[in-house]
């Protein structure tokens, strides 16, 4: 007979705990039955575990639920009046910070622009807004959130490599939780947004997805079972520097003709300028009053608003390497799901009929056909939602005395 490994009364109580927990998050308004019925626990042992947590003040009772017979039914949420969140999402050119209650609500929140901000500049401000941020709470913190770009070990809290801050190799999770003896989660931006969308956008309820950002650059996420597949050295999803055309231009990577060199608003800003320059047209050169260093993707998605050839041409050279690549992935993953956003997504009415079609003719009609392709709202702060569902998973667990594991 094979080994049997024990398992601890403690741990297993932890494990219940901490499930019943996130169920009453996800469902936020839930009974007492209804978490019985989610969890095959039985009523008794759901009554007994809900009794801990309101007596441990991280459940509390609310309204009464609906009941065709009998007594109405008491509805359980999360006590939003137990602690915070402080999260910081470090873009490329502001800092956003924000407390976040247990039910995402916004409590606080403040901008600083970190344009030609050195990294020395951007740590003494992370570290600033933090401290201010803990003291403005009148309630615990139970975790700090940090989400950068480019390539992250999120397992270990380091940026490996973020490009627009000039970041490599650094240990913000070990640094912060140092200086402040919080738990810090740190995690890609594409990560966190894609989290969101799983949570609470158009991800919701989808388990095989990629979800796809195109701005500065191409960041991307694999979701495979509900479970963010990330490689085993945490690096997973660099879909952005996979190779397009062998003869295009120079990626940020050193390598030539990268999905993100060809398909990112950085390559259509680059492809603009190149035309203003060779001499064609364009009221782009009049939106930025003859100064190129003012030119931004909005101005070029305004021209074409206005039917301005060059912008328009350039839009559907952008869309059809973006089609392009994500056939790749359809191709690859077969998913259910591909989702875009990013600032890409802005300009959905000029590239998605171009966008669609070129998917649709690169990639098996099988596996395109049985793939939903969605545009998704970048101004929605899904990343914000992302990173603080990893908080909350992981202080859920601590709380209730069970061994964290890999989000």
């Amino acid at each position: 007979m094979a080994d049997l490994i024990p398992v601890s009364y403690k741990l297993l109580k932890g494990m219940n705990e901490s499930l019943i927990l996130n169920v009453i998050r996800h469902n936020k308004y839930i009974s007492r039955s209804e978490i019985a019925k989610i969890t095959n626990l039985t009523p008794p042992t759901v009554t007994n575990i809900i009794n801990k947590l309101l007596d441990d003040g991280l459940v509390k009772e609310d309204k009464l639920g609906e009941s065709s017979v009998g007594r109405p039914p008491i509805i359980l949420k999360i006590n939003n009046e137990a602690f915070n969140l402080i999260v910081i999402i470090i873009g490329t050119d502001v800092m956003e910070e924000y407390i976040v209650d247990d039910e995402l609500n916004i409590r606080e929140s403040q901008v600083d622009r970190i344009k030609n901000e050195d990294e020395e500049g951007i740590f003494e401000l992370l570290f600033d807004r933090i401290k201010y941020l803990k003291e403005k709470s009148s309630k615990e913190i139970a975790g700090i959130g940090v989400i950068v770009r480019g390539s992250t070990k999120s397992s270990e809290g380091v940026s490996i490599f973020s490009p627009n801050i000039r970041w490599s190799n650094v240990p913000i999770k070990e640094m912060i939780e140092k200086e402040f003896n919080i738990p810090t989660f740190v995690e890609n931006e594409a990560r966190a947004m894609a989290l969101g969308e799983f949570y609470n956008g158009n991800a919701k309820n989808v388990d095989n997805l990629v979800f796809l950002k195109v701005g500065h650059g191409i960041g991307a996420t694999i979701l495979l079972d509900g479970k963010i597949y990330r490689g085993i050295n945490d690096m997973a999803g660099e879909i952005g520097h996979t190779t397009i055309d062998v003869a295009g231009p120079k990626c940020s990577c050193g390598n030539y003709g990268c999905f993100e060199a060809l398909a990112s608003e950085k390559a259509l800003i680059n492809n603009v300028v190149k035309r203003i320059k060779e001499g064609s047209y364009s009221i782009v050169y009049k939106l930025i009053n003859g100064d190129i260093e003012n030119l931004t993707p909005r101005l070029v998605y305004k021209a074409a608003k206005d039917n301005d050839e060059v912008a328009l041409s350039e839009l559907n050279k952008i869309a059809i390497y973006l089609g392009i690549g994500i056939a790749n992935i359809v191709n690859v993953f077969s998913p259910e799901l591909i989702l875009i956003s990013g600032g890409i997504a802005r300009a959905r009415a000029f590239i998605e009929d171009t966008v669609l079609e070129t998917i649709k003719k690169r990639s098996f009609e099988v596996n395109y056909s049985s793939c939903s392709i969605v545009f998704s709202n970048p101004d929605y702060n899904t990343a914000l939602i992302g990173i603080s569902n990893i908080i909350l998973t992981e202080y859920m667990k601590l709380k209730c005395f069970y061994v964290p594991y890999k989000i």
